[in-house]
């Protein structure tokens, strides 16, 4: 009889086994193994020797801590500052959401003559071009326009007037990183560094100078050709600044015979620059001016002539995270803000910590100062970030946002992006969906691990206070191998 019942015990308990769904199962012992190996590195690594560091690494799934290091100690997070900030522009604006720019005017158009000021309005658009300004140029004509009797007006009061987060150094000023913020700016070229000229310089014989040329093509700034032509590879070294205050950029320096350098440039007065291309534009495109240009407000009672509205957010949002345009982000943060006024960095940080209070991350706890993560005064913890990554996967654009990331190893730079060289030809590759940041001294990389498993793993890894910066890459991408090596043999079918 006992013989019986255990008989018939064994065989339930197989046909049960039988019915569970397999899952992954760590294998005693493994998980140590993982956390020795990455305390062991982090010892013994001389790079860290000094430096302070902050690393909180979770299962997506069961939101289950596998290592954390610091992971509460408030560090400056670089351009990790945009998870954030792409996350609350989403949530406030929407995935479809496009910006506009406008032209206007406050006369009449008769017989070919506009009799009044004619006016450019912009909205914010951070993907506008010098191309997008001058099509509006043309269109003016094809709209039968050939002369205009009076002014041409840019308005850019949509934001402030304020031109730099509070934390930007004189430094910055003149770098495509640092360029001013307006609600009227261009860029060059579609990786949409907006408020910057392209320097294009090409050394096409063994001596003398060599040939310099600004994209677009205006004498809004002026170039000083400083710099000289070598026979030597190794001994060129190429400098392209502006001065301080003015539109004044020098080249100086060497440059190899053969080469050809460019260098994206921030312009002083983005608004200004707007209204100095669209003014010659006009004028290109066959239309007299009688007045002269100013920027002023709009007044509200106006005709509008033509709108240009740009690519939906969703699509913006992908120049913005994969070549973590700092320009981009300043000015999403000045959108996100009061409604009822001019758009500020002090409203739309109001409304980013608005939104991250509902996220759990309760802003009394974190330091923001900027949307891009330029400034060395913001304060996140790799654990805020790993909530804040977690959290997201509920929102119904969570796939926008996990696509604007960029993808290690992949070499078309609007999907790798600034992992697009990292993890090449490992298996890694592709697997690892993160968003960098690099300031001086600071390194930082936070996003989402596919395991060989098929699990994923929300990671956030945010190096400070290093004597080379260029060094933190290795450091991160050595600590997701080991996680990636030690999960591949901790799970078992």
């Amino acid at each position: 009889m006992l013989r019986k019942v255990m008989w018939i015990l064994a065989a339930g308990l197989l046909l049960f086994a039988c019915t569970v769904p397999h899952t992954h199962v760590h294998v005693a012992g493994k998980e140590d193994r993982m956390i020795d190996r990455l305390t062991e590195y982090l010892a013994n690594e001389e790079q860290l020797q000094g430096a302070a560091f902050a690393i909180h690494i979770m299962e997506e799934q069961s939101g289950k801590t596998i290592f954390e290091k610091n992971a509460d100690q408030r560090m400056r997070p670089a351009s990790n500052m945009k998870l954030l900030t792409a996350a609350a522009v989403l949530d406030e604006m929407g995935q479809e959401h496009r910006f506009e720019t406008i032209i206007a005017t406050d006369g009449p158009v008769k017989n070919g003559q506009l009799n009044g000021n004619l006016y450019l309005i912009g909205k914010g658009d951070p993907s506008l071009t010098y191309e997008d300004i001058k099509r509006l140029a043309s269109q003016l004509h094809e709209l039968g326009i050939r002369k205009i009797n009076g002014n041409i007006i840019a308005d850019d009061t949509y934001f402030d007037q304020e031109r730099y987060s509070e934390d930007t150094t004189w430094k910055d000023e003149s770098a495509y990183y640092g360029a001013a913020i307006s609600a009227l700016t261009v860029a060059p070229d579609n990786d949409y560094d907006t408020g910057t000229v392209k320097v294009m310089v090409r050394a096409s014989s063994s001596s003398g100078k060599p040939e310099v040329r600004v994209v677009p093509e205006t004498d809004y700034v002026t170039i000083q050709n400083n710099a000289v032509i070598v026979s030597d590879t190794e001994e060129a070294e190429l400098e392209v600044t502006r001065t301080h205050g003015s539109n004044d950029i020098v080249v100086s320096g060497s440059i190899a015979t053969g080469k050809n350098e460019q260098e994206w440039v921030a312009v002083w007065e983005p608004t200004e620059y707007v209204l100095h291309l669209f003014h010659d534009y006009v004028e290109a495109s066959g239309i007299q001016i009688e007045g002269t240009t100013k920027t002023a407000k709009a007044p509200a009672k106006r005709t509008e002539l033509l709108r240009k509205e740009s690519a939906p957010l969703k699509e913006l949002l992908i120049p913005f995270m994969k070549l973590s345009n700092n320009g981009h982000a300043e000015m999403f943060l000045k959108h996100i803000g009061s409604s009822e006024k001019a758009g500020n960095w002090e409203d739309g940080i109001n409304q980013l910590e608005h939104y991250l209070d509902g996220m759990q991350l309760p802003k009394e706890k974190m330091v923001i100062r900027d949307g891009s993560g330029l400034s060395h005064v913001n304060g996140i913890t790799a654990r805020q970030l790993t909530t804040l990554l977690t959290q997201v996967q509920q929102e119904s654009w969570f796939h926008v946002f996990k696509t604007s990331l960029p993808v290690a190893g992949k070499a078309e730079r609007m999907v790798g992006g600034t992992l697009r060289n990292r993890f090449v030809d490992t298996e890694l590759a592709g697997k690892i969906e993160a968003k960098t940041g690099t300031l001086t001294g600071v390194s930082s990389l936070s996003g989402y691990m596919k395991t060989k498993s098929g699990e994923r793993v929300v990671f956030s890894i945010l190096l400070n206070g290093m004597l080379d910066e260029e060094v933190g890459p290795v450091i991160e991408d050595k600590i997701l191998k080991i996680v990636y090596e030690e999960l591949k043999s901790m799970h078992t079918n």
